[in-house]
């Protein structure tokens, strides 16, 4: 079960046995009490029905008249004469009378249903005497238990159909949004997806078509994108050669105008290879040969050539680690990454301060003490032709582009490559948990 779907059922089920629970408890107490209060109602209009007799013409034969209707019904009569004393009682019933009953005014004399055995309601009958209804309560428990099995049957079929529509609801919308997600990632690696969801007549419907409009929209522009940025690269190629060897003459005759040009031809054509290499990358025309390699020494034999280029601009550069170990990786293309981020810790690193490389099992982390990266700009910082200095200068001044390949080759190695600000600066960290040992 999806998350959205989790919480939609969560608060639906719920909600509803909240009610549920609250309407039930409040409808039977409301139900229990109204069949109590007819129950008692109706026994004592009983009770003056008989009174009303009595009080015409309270002789022994009306008496036993009205005991002899109560000998058959599931109530019972007690009738006391003007001493208080027991003139006639059906079944016995005078063994039930409560002492307390025979104080009692007119009116209902026991309405406790639950713990009492007789429910009990006193009439009073016109010149002394009175009539004692009982009626037990076994009677009204009997019909509570009916109501509360009622009841129970009614919350057991109301919790199936919350069940039922609980999954009615997952299956008619999170699974197809949960569909609609899983294609819609897809589309981050180029691919063309068609949702399946798409001969819907609703809103999911609709968004699918849309979804599935866009895949094939942006698969057409990343297809046009990428011939465009081969074949750019590809023509660029062979003028920039020819400018930059006429370029390297005029330089030769220690031209100014020459050397200027050979500088900037060198740049072009710095810019026009990693064009080439990216555009390559994502033809996917090229392909990695991991072999088995010992990363601290391989690391270090890349940091020893480059060291000279930090002695030059008075950097201090740190390498440490804390043990060897061997991954599986293409050397060539992952000294191109140690290559562009050591590059680019160069370029942004202050004369007289450091960079420190640490290489572990895990990762590889390149931190510099240059000014760091806005919160807003680290997101974008691997993207192509993403510079953080808009200035574009030349001292700092790439192609933009480095930190782009770096990223498609870890990658293509199933590593990761991140960036982060530190108190000093910037940190880049190759995530090496992926690659193969």
């Amino acid at each position: 079960m999806s998350k959205l779907s989790l919480k939609i059922s969560l608060f639906y089920l719920t909600g509803i046995a909240i009610i549920l629970v609250v309407s039930l408890f409040v409808m039977h107490n409301l139900l229990v009490e109204q069949q109590v209060q007819n129950e008692l109602k109706s026994l004592h209009q009983r009770g003056d029905s008989h009174r009303d007799v009595l009080s015409e013409n309270i002789d022994q034969r009306t008496i036993e008249h009205v005991v002899m209707m109560e000998e058959k019904a599931i109530t019972e009569v007690v009738i006391l004469d003007e001493s208080g004393q027991v003139a006639g009682a059906s079944n016995q019933a005078d063994e039930h009378v409560s002492q307390d009953w025979l104080n009692a005014n007119e009116g209902i004399a026991e309405d406790d249903w639950r713990n009492e055995p007789f429910l009990a309601s006193i009439s009073l009958i016109d010149g002394g005497g009175s009539v004692i209804m009982l009626e037990p309560t076994e009677q009204i428990q009997s019909l509570i238990s009916d109501l509360n099995r009622h009841f129970l049957i009614a919350a057991l079929l109301t919790g199936i159909f919350l069940v039922l529509s609980l999954y009615f609801l997952s299956h008619l919308i999170t699974r197809p949004l949960l569909s609609i997600r899983q294609a819609a990632g897809k589309l981050s690696e180029g691919a063309v997806i068609t949702v399946p969801e798409t001969k819907r007549n609703d809103e999911i419907g609709e968004l699918a078509l849309a979804i599935t409009k866009i895949s094939g929209d942006l698969h057409q522009i990343q297809k046009s994108r990428k011939a465009f940025l081969t074949s750019i690269a590809h023509e660029l190629r062979t003028p920039i050669t020819y400018i930059k060897g006429y370029a390297g003459l005029l330089k030769k005759e220690e031209s100014a105008y020459g050397e200027i040009i050979y500088e900037e031809s060198e740049r072009l054509h710095k810019l026009i290879e990693d064009l080439f290499e990216l555009a390559r990358m994502e033809e996917h025309s090229f392909t990695i040969e991991p072999e088995r390699t010992e990363m601290t020494a391989f690391i270090k034999g890349i940091i020893d050539r480059l060291q000279f280029v930090f002695d030059e601009k008075q950097i201090t550069l740190l390498f440490t680690t804390p043990h060897t170990f061997t991954k599986k990786i293409d050397r060539n293309r992952f000294e191109q990454v140690i290559i562009n981020l050591m590059d680019n810790a160069l370029k942004y690193t202050p004369e007289g301060q450091t960079v420190q490389i640490t290489v572990n099992q895990d990762r590889i982390v390149v931190i510099d003490e240059g000014p760091g990266v806005s919160e807003e700009a680290l997101p974008f910082l691997f993207d192509r032709l993403y510079r953080v200095d808009t200035s574009r200068n030349r001292e700092t001044g790439g192609t933009g582009l480095g930190l782009t390949i770096a990223k498609e080759i870890v990658e293509a190695h199933n590593g990761k490559i991140t960036a982060e600000n530190t108190s000093s600066g910037l940190s880049i960290i190759i995530d090496l948990k992926g690659v193969a040992s």
